[in-house]
């Protein structure tokens, strides 16, 4: 129907935008953990200032940049509603005792130039002047438009550590204080904004030290692929906030994520992908993976010389996600521990693969950022969470062109794969 109006000016107010809080919990129960020593590949540097800048902000331009491996999607069983479970013994990926794995250099350099600091992060909130309004804003085609966002940011910290991969992004380290995040450390593309949205990998470290820099040269190379990572603890503190083996940790750092993809004033505002997420670790790290797996959330789950000390039905009936089991052979702590969860997780029909690099031993090469465990849980996460079926993925894993499968140094096994 057409208006007619009368040659009457018209005025219209706008109201003006305030901002309100946010956080998640971060609170969890202690667990008598031990753990093998962990792999560095560098030394560790102190944790940076904790002060943290609550701003409002639009999201900084930036330039995107190509990601390392083809986009696409994966199938996986479908979610069960069931909560994960920790198991009722406390351990750390097979037993407090072992040796410690070995500490080839790094190949993913750590001398890189400075990686970008304070950028692409957030600031003032856009707002507009003037006070009231008299009916909600509509767009051009008259429809109402959803409420302006009200909130605050909490701004990321750069550790003072510097490191590279060999895939097409610069790598940024970086802190942040608010609640949910406050215990871990982020790996991510130094690129922000752009076209490319990042899937979110969770990463625990080896006897839960939440030394966040415990794998640094691994992570580093994941997150030049184009991954963002979080690798539990802070830079260079062992055991600076409560251990949670029971997954809660995990939990918490999917809520924070997935909450700032969603804030116009976080610097990682829309630039994250949501619907893929994976977990791993190494050693009682993979147990905060394994006890995460029931998160519907999850698209893959991973543990690294890592496994359950006795059966679990409730967890392993919770989990849903196709799983990848990496250990060092039977000189490996975890190896009895690894074969049992693979005979658990593939009898439920949950598509599962296992490899073993023989002579390794716990934790094998894991502090090379392209040492061969982390070209595994690599090729991994370019096949769950970006569809990569690929030398880079599927086929570097599976099937004629697998690297390791046929090799008389590993053993292999799969199920439920299609």
């Amino acid at each position: 129907m057409k208006n007619h109006h009368s040659n009457t000016t018209w005025l219209a107010l706008i109201a003006g935008i305030a901002g309100a809080g946010f956080g998640c919990s971060d609170s969890g129960s202690n667990t008598d953990v031990q753990g093998n020593p962990q792999v560095t590949g560098s030394s560790s540097l102190g944790a940076p200032s904790s002060a943290a800048v609550a701003t409002s902000a639009p999201r900084p331009s930036a330039t995107p940049s190509a990601t390392g491996a083809a986009a696409g999607a994966t199938t996986s069983a479908a979610p069960s509603a069931a909560p994960s479970v920790a198991p009722s013994r406390p351990d750390v990926g097979g037993s407090a005792t072992g040796p410690a794995p070995s500490a080839p250099a790094a190949s993913a350099s750590e001398t890189s130039p400075p990686a970008p600091s304070g950028t692409n992060v957030g600031g003032p909130n856009p707002s507009s002047s003037g006070a009231g309004t008299a009916s909600p804003p509509t767009s051009s085609a008259g429809e109402e438009e959803p409420p302006p966002f009200t909130g605050t940011c909490t701004e990321s910290e750069g550790t003072g550590r510097n490191a590279s991969g060999t895939g097409p992004h610069d790598v940024v380290i970086e802190t942040n204080s608010e609640d949910g995040i406050r215990c871990g450390t982020i790996f991510r593309p130094a690129d922000l904004g752009g076209a490319d949205k990042y899937p979110i990998f969770l990463w625990g470290e080896g006897g839960c030290s939440q030394d966040g820099f415990s794998n640094v040269a691994a992570m580093a190379e994941i997150a030049s692929w184009g991954y963002f990572v979080i690798a539990d603890g802070t830079p260079g503190a062992d055991n600076a906030c409560e251990g949670r083996q029971n997954g809660a940790a995990f939990i918490d750092y999917m809520d924070w994520a997935l909450a700032e993809n969603d804030k116009p004033c976080s610097a990682y505002y829309e630039s994250l992908e949501t619907t893929k997420i994976a977990a791993d670790g190494f050693s009682c790290g993979g147990l905060i993976a394994e006890n995460s797996a029931g998160d519907p959330r999850l698209t893959a789950v991973g543990i690294t010389s890592s496994g359950l000390m006795g059966a679990n039905n409730n967890l392993w009936d919770s989990m849903h996600a196709p799983f990848k089991i990496m250990n060092g052979g039977s000189s490996d702590v975890a190896y009895q521990n690894g074969l049992n969860d693979y005979a658990a997780i593939s009898s439920r029909d949950i598509p599962i693969l296992y490899f073993s690099k023989t002579s390794a031993g716990h934790g094998g090469d894991l502090g090379q950022g392209r040492g061969n465990f982390n070209l595994v849980n690599l090729a991994w996460l370019n096949w769950q969470l970006k569809g990569d079926e690929g030398a880079t993925g599927k086929a570097f894993l599976i099937g004629p062109t697998c690297e390791f499968c046929d090799d008389g140094g590993w053993d292999f096994k799969s199920a439920n794969i299609k």
